[in-house]
């Protein structure tokens, strides 16, 4: 992106500012104050799910446990392909 291609979209902003800057100036002259950050340890930041990652609590999706043996997966797949390839 350019130096004009960034003032033509700042000066759009200024005559166009987007709803959730406008909503957020009405509420703060309403006396709307927004939360105070939590403070968390560098360790706790580091445990976060990036944001937009939707997290569900293991087995609560009623998915069947992964099946993180090998063989057995291996075994899977050979049955698997011995009912697909012709006999003979």
């Amino acid at each position: 992106m350019t130096l004009a291609e960034t003032e033509q979209i700042f000066a759009y902003w200024a005559a166009h500012p987007p709803v959730y800057l406008m909503a957020q100036a009405i509420a703060r002259m309403l006396g709307w104050k927004p939360a105070e950050p939590a403070a968390t340890s560098l360790d706790a930041l580091a445990a976060m799910a990036p944001p937009g990652v939707a997290i569900a609590a293991a087995g609560s999706l009623g998915m069947p446990a992964p099946l993180l043996d090998v063989e057995a997966l291996r075994a899977r797949n050979r049955a698997r392909l011995s009912n697909r390839l012709p006999s003979g």
